[in-house]
């Protein structure tokens, strides 16, 4: 029973590896951020009401294919955008396979 449940475990994680690493779309109306601290910042502003972007965040204008370079689930995720080669942190929500 537990080599069954560990084959599991390793089959998820391997195949969680292989979607990661395959383009993904980041939506169109995204949040993005230069820095992790940026994106945080960002958040705050948010949901206290504060109608102003901190320096170098934004919203995505249209859909864009992306690499994850780091992904996480309780806060920003890096990505790098390969349309126009650069890397901006987002909410992995943003992301679309």
């Amino acid at each position: 029973m537990n080599a069954i449940r560990f084959a599991l475990l390793a089959l998820s994680l391997i195949l969680s590896a292989n979607a990661m690493a395959a383009p993904q779309t980041l939506k169109q109306g995204s949040l993005i951020c230069p820095t992790e601290e940026a994106y945080d910042k960002q958040l705050k502003y948010i949901v206290q009401g504060v109608n102003k972007l901190i320096g170098g965040c934004g919203f995505t204008n249209k859909d864009y294919k992306v690499i994850v370079l780091d992904l996480n689930v309780f806060s920003a995720s890096k990505v790098q955008v390969l349309e126009i080669d650069t890397e901006v942190w987002t909410a992995h929500e943003s992301l679309s396979n």
